[in-house]
């Protein structure tokens, strides 16, 4: 234990010593992730399904703040859909505008959760963002991740739907506006989905924000029963077994994260548990104080040995000292 609290500190130090380029790096990643997963899984306008294209989004973003990098997907999915059919970029634009006028009003800064909740939809494992998002922040930030869920939600509808969209009749403009709204309102998994999300947020944050011993712990644990008792439930009465599998890896992988995230954001010491009173004028105060845990620093001392001075005697005066004849001494 005290060898992971150790490397916890480390890490903690050079993240402080170098916040601005891991951010930078870790930015254009993410980026490359986003944009490359726009293109390969849409990717209708050639001109834009370019590696190039997906480095040179990346690299601008990597400098912008996070919200221009939620921006600038958003508008690489519209220039495809656009070139797929003008009805589902019209459902796009409007959902979009929707979710932007939710997100920039309760969830600004939260672009991260925004961007890797499709992510991870898109690799079947998105348990881990609302039990992440309920430990780590308040209520108002979970509209990220359900703006990014409806997001993936509607781009893989239109995937799976794509025949009805690449017709090139245009007596069939009514169709595809319809096509394209059912994508949008009768995606029965989305709205479960969603609702596994916003309910497991919620019972993780009211959870971890009790004062008793291990709430963390317990906040995450049944966080994920929930979420997967959900899911499970939600998706047999849907008929949709083969999501059972996924939902059960995602919410080990969840389990495991979270106690990443507990470990380096919330690892406190319950045996030493101190209870504080003291009162002013007007309030008598109860406090509950516990310690985190962490490793002190150690102090590297340096000890410098020195010779002795040497002193020289006289043979005079050894003798004097001795009590014998000088001469003795030669």
């Amino acid at each position: 234990m005290t060898f992971l609290l150790e490397i916890r500190e480390k890490l903690r130090i050079l993240y402080g010593k170098y916040e601005i380029y891991v951010t930078v790096a870790v930015k254009f990643i993410l980026g490359i992730a986003v944009f490359f997963w726009i293109n390969s899984g849409i990717g209708y306008m050639e001109r834009l399904n370019q590696m190039a294209v997906v480095l040179l989004l990346a690299l601008a973003c990597a400098f912008l703040p996070i919200g221009a990098m939620v921006a600038a997907a958003c508008g690489l999915v519209l220039l495809h859909f656009s070139a797929l059919a003008l009805e589902v970029c019209a459902i796009w634009l409007g959902l979009m505008l929707l979710l932007f006028l939710l997100y920039w009003r309760f969830a600004p800064g939260h672009g991260y959760s925004a961007l890797l909740t499709p992510l991870l939809c898109f690799c079947r494992v998105p348990q881990v963002m609302p039990v992440a998002m309920g430990l780590l922040e308040g209520p108002a930030s979970y509209l990220s991740v359900l703006s990014g869920a409806a997001a993936f939600y509607y781009v893989r509808g239109i995937q799976e739907n794509i025949a009805v969209f690449t017709s090139a009749d245009d007596s069939e403009v009514f169709s595809r506006l319809s096509a394209a709204l059912k994508v949008l309102i009768e995606n029965k998994e989305m709205y479960l989905v969603l609702a596994a999300f916003f309910v497991t947020s919620l019972v993780v944050y009211i959870i971890r924000r009790q004062s008793v011993a291990y709430a963390w712990s317990i906040a995450l644990f049944v966080g994920n029963l929930v979420q997967m008792a959900v899911l499970l439930v939600g998706y047999v009465l849907l008929a949709m077994p083969e999501k059972i599998l996924w939902v059960i890896l995602g919410t080990l992988l969840s389990v495991g994260i979270s106690l990443v995230l507990e470990f380096f954001f919330f690892n406190l010491d319950y045996s030493r548990v101190e209870r504080v009173q003291f009162e002013d004028d007007e309030y008598y105060y109860f406090v509950k104080a516990v310690p985190k845990v962490f490793v002190a620093k150690k102090d590297k001392r340096v000890k410098r040995i020195t010779p002795k001075n040497r002193t020289t005697v006289s043979r005079k005066q050894l003798a004097e000292e001795l009590d014998i004849d000088q001469d003795l001494l030669d």
